[in-house]
């Protein structure tokens, strides 16, 4: 990932933004800070040789759906580019759960290739890192999760489908996949599927 002054800038602003937030963890005496997923869907979209304002986004896609940022803010900081992104890639929180993955979906339908590719890398982050999870801590990983894991694994499956359909030879679309696979032979194992 290349360390423009809007990357360093964006890293700073994320950094900010989701201080304090960890991700559920099956260890939780070693928690990671929340900005480690955000990292690892920026180098994902990096790792294409997106540009600066698609990493950027990356960076801050989950600000406007986890913290109290303003689109506003993000155009003020970085630009209309940006906002737009991270936007198409939020979940309206004012919706119930299923409502709003069933809207996140439909809009993904609809984003632009950029966005979908930060969507597809968000995914792989989430799914990869959920499955690890689980196969250190097991049930108990799981029961600190606010709906069944079946749910979960609807949404997963059905973003897959929406990446599949339009960007069907990406890369990022092809490792989903790989992942959704193994997530879902780990989970129907419970656990004991190898790495």
């Amino acid at each position: 990932m290349n360390h423009t002054p809007q990357i360093k800038k964006a890293i700073q602003f994320a950094a900010r933004k989701h201080h304090g937030q960890l991700r559920i963890s099956s260890t939780p005496e070693e928690p990671l800070p929340y900005v480690s997923h955000l990292f690892s869907v920026a180098i994902l979209v990096a790792e294409d040789g997106a540009h600066d304002d698609v990493v950027t986004a990356a960076l801050l896609h989950d600000t406007l759906e986890d913290t109290k940022t303003t689109r506003e803010e993000i155009t003020a900081a970085f630009n209309e580019r940006v906002a737009d992104l991270v936007e198409m890639v939020s979940e309206r929180k004012e919706l119930d759960w299923k409502e709003r993955k069933m809207d996140y979906l439909a809009r993904l339908r609809e984003a632009d290739d950029d966005a979908l590719c930060i969507a597809i890398a968000d995914k792989i982050d989430n799914v990869e890192s959920r499955t690890e999870e689980y196969q250190q801590g097991g049930e108990a990983f799981l029961a600190k999760w606010k709906h069944p894991n079946g749910e979960h694994l609807w949404f997963y499956g059905e973003a897959l489908k929406v990446a599949q359909e339009r960007l069907p030879e990406h890369r990022l679309t092809k490792r989903y996949a790989e992942a959704h696979a193994h997530q879902l032979a780990v989970f129907s194992l419970g656990g004991e599927a190898s790495k």
